[in-house]
């Protein structure tokens, strides 16, 4: 799922929480791994928040990437993506990246949306291999049936030993945020709604933020 706007500017969704994310890192032109693109719907608030972020993208899907082409390539900037699995993508990355954002989904055996397996499985320690010392990563959790959020959210956020967690009052995603030089829930929490309500989200007060332990580092 995805939301392709034609000018850079709120989705009034999740992606803006992604996009405000990424502006966390200090870089002001950070190299940035998307894996899964669909529409590229952070890709606008990413640009309405003033980040020149330089994005290359993975996604098995190519429509939702033409129509994003059609209607954002006069101002999305630096942005390349390559049909590819996120897996072998990410493994063949022959340099590190400074934000990575993991925001795959797939459908559920109960129609509903969820996470594939390799997103709990592979590619939190492929991921963690290729973010820089300072780099953060940026995952968007759904639920996965049978699997607790607790144990979701450990496998994911194993690599890492500083990890927030948002949640939201409105969709049952959670987003992480881990690293090595990840703020306190609290810092983070002000310093995200602080974007977006510079962004104009109807977000800005609809999450809150919650560190997570983990026993790496």
């Amino acid at each position: 799922m995805s939301e392709v706007l034609a000018e850079p500017g709120p989705t009034h969704s999740i992606f803006d929480v992604l996009a405000a994310a990424v502006t966390l890192h200090p870089s002001t032109s950070p190299r940035v791994a998307m894996l899964g693109f669909a529409g590229g719907g952070m890709v606008a608030p990413l640009r309405a928040l003033g980040s020149a972020a330089r994005i290359e993208a993975c996604d098995l899907e190519a429509s939702g990437h033409a129509l994003f082409e059609e209607l954002s390539s006069a101002w999305c900037g630096d942005v390349q993506v390559d049909d590819a699995d996120a897996c072998a993508w990410i493994r063949k990355a022959r340099s590190r990246f400074d934000v990575v954002v993991e925001d795959l989904s797939c459908l559920g055996e109960d129609g509903e949306e969820t996470k594939p397996a390799v997103s709990a499985t592979f590619l939190p320690s492929a991921i963690a291999k290729r973010v820089g010392k300072r780099g953060l990563v940026v995952t968007n959790l759904l639920p996965v049936p049978g699997v607790s959020w607790r144990a979701l959210t450990s496998q994911v956020a194993a690599p890492w030993p500083r990890v927030v967690v948002v949640e939201f009052t409105e969709w049952e995603n959670r987003i992480l945020i881990a690293g090595h030089e990840v703020a306190s829930a609290r810092d983070v929490g002000h310093e995200l709604g602080r974007r977006l309500e510079a962004l104009g989200s109807d977000l800005t007060r609809k999450f809150l933020t919650k560190n997570f332990s983990t026993s790496a580092g």
